[in-house]
């Protein structure tokens, strides 16, 4: 399914349900989701009318202004920027992951000030946003990844640390904590 349709389902229920947490969590992800859509659909049309070369007219007059917006209309539809523009599962579980990291670090800060109630919002709010995250790797499971990939590479230090990071960060988007690859990864390489 749409991540933008589970996670419209989900708001309705959890309206219907009273669920407070889970219906202030789902409105987050949306709202980020919506504004990295309009963000990547600004740019596109951007791009869009350079490549055509069409830029804003001098002139203000209501039909020169009209035409322009005809002609930005007919770069849209000719380039499909709404389909380019939407958000697709990756980002989607990026968003996701980057909410549950910020929601841990404030549950840190919170548990460091000896904030409990703070601290019991942040871990619901966690748990709602673990559900929509494909299971986790284990610590095994990534180091199994990282040394496939180190051995694939041929890195052999902690220099080849690049060569190995940006492609095992693909591979397990959304499958692990970008902080467990990194630990892995340099563990792995200082061997």
């Amino acid at each position: 399914m749409d991540p933008k349709e589970q996670l419209s389902q989900d708001l309705k229920a959890a309206m219907k349900s009273g669920d407070t947490v889970r219906k202030r969590v789902v409105r987050d992800v949306m709202a980020t989701l919506k504004e990295a859509e309009l963000q990547r659909r600004e740019d596109l049309i951007k791009k869009a009318l350079k490549k055509h070369n069409i830029s804003r007219p001098t002139e203000s007059d209501a039909e020169t202004l009209a035409a322009y917006q005809k002609t930005i209309e007919k770069v849209i539809a000719e380039e499909q920027i709404e389909t380019h523009a939407a958000a697709d599962e990756a980002e989607f579980l990026g968003i996701v992951q980057k909410q549950v990291k910020q929601r841990q670090d404030s549950l840190e800060e919170a548990q460091r000030g000896g904030r409990d109630d703070i601290a019991a919002e942040q871990e619901a709010e966690i748990a709602v946003l673990a559900e929509y995250l494909p299971k986790q790797l284990s610590r095994e499971e990534v180091e199994a990844e990282a040394r496939a990939l180190i051995e694939k590479v041929g890195a052999s230090g902690a220099g080849d640390m690049g060569k190995v990071m940006g492609p095992l960060m693909g591979r397990l988007k959304g499958r692990a904590d970008g902080k467990l690859i990194s630990d892995v990864v340099r563990a792995l390489l200082a061997e």
